[in-house]
């Protein structure tokens, strides 16, 4: 359940492979992202969108407002392997033409907005570990307040997998997702107005969404250009809205492959 935007953030991971330590990068850069994605229509699907996408983009290394591979946030604090930043997620509408949920309200595009507290564990020239705590509230376009989401993680990134490749980098996250009773209901729930024989009325509960695991592999082919591929998955097998009738498939599985190209910079740089 990406939305284009999200799917853009996504491209944006491809660029930029970093490595340990503070480095000199423009303040700004305007570029095109371009992909294939293959995603469920949401977690618990088992209808897919396969999306080719090509889209500019725009990175900013800021002070405040950041908009770079790990999204659009604005940096609140920053010391010590601590920062606090403002944090971004994006939804895919549904229609009622998918197949569980036919005859439903559609799912709207949704956003979600709120802080986010990083620590960075270790950061060598190897490799780089850190901790991601965010904690949002969703609102969706038809502007319905859905409750709120935490989704904590444990990221470990990779620079040296490949020493003769030194522009490669290997990323996991891993982490889980806990949400409140009205989010969980909005994907998960079936009011007793759109049961069927076969999709019974079902009460959606807050906690425990799911498990996930991301995984990348980037290649930065030259100053201008990064190629790279990105599997994620997610299981709502032990999570608390798994037996919901709209739930078709525990293991959610989303893939892509794209590449972005960087045509535009500025002259003024910044250590990032």
């Amino acid at each position: 359940m990406k939305s284009y935007i999200l799917l853009l953030a996504l491209l944006l991971g491809f660029a930029n492979v970093v490595v340990a330590g503070e480095t000199e990068k423009p303040l700004w850069e305007i570029g095109l992202a371009g992909a294939v994605i293959s995603t469920p229509h949401y977690v618990g699907s088992d209808q897919r969108y396969t999306l080719p996408l090509a889209v500019p983009y725009f990175i900013y290394r800021g002070e405040f407002l950041r908009a770079d591979r790990d999204g659009v946030r604005g940096r609140f604090l920053e010391t010590n392997g601590l920062s606090l930043d403002l944090d971004f997620s994006f939804g895919l509408p549904v229609r009622n033409n998918n197949d569980a949920r036919r005859g439903m309200p559609p799912l709207h595009l949704t956003g979600q907005v709120g802080p986010q507290l990083n620590w960075v564990i270790t950061d060598r020239d190897e490799d780089k570990l850190s901790l991601h705590l965010p904690i949002r509230v969703a609102v969706d376009t038809s502007q319905t307040f859905l409750g709120w989401v935490t989704e904590p993680s444990l990221r470990y990134e990779r620079y040296d997998i490949f020493p003769e490749l030194d522009k490669v980098m290997l990323r996991f996250e891993g982490g889980l997702l806990y949400a409140s009773q009205r989010y969980n209901h909005n994907y998960y729930g079936v009011d007793p107005i759109y049961a069927t024989a076969n999709r019974p009325a079902y009460t959606a509960r807050k906690g425990l969404h799911s498990y996930f695991l991301d995984t990348a592999l980037r290649y930065k082919y030259d100053e201008d250009l990064s190629v790279g591929v990105v599997l994620k998955m997610r299981t709502l097998a032990p999570g608390v809205n798994a037996n919901s009738p709209l739930v078709r498939k525990k293991l959610y599985l989303s893939t892509g492959i794209g590449f972005v190209w960087s045509f535009s910079s500025s002259e003024e740089t910044v250590l990032r």
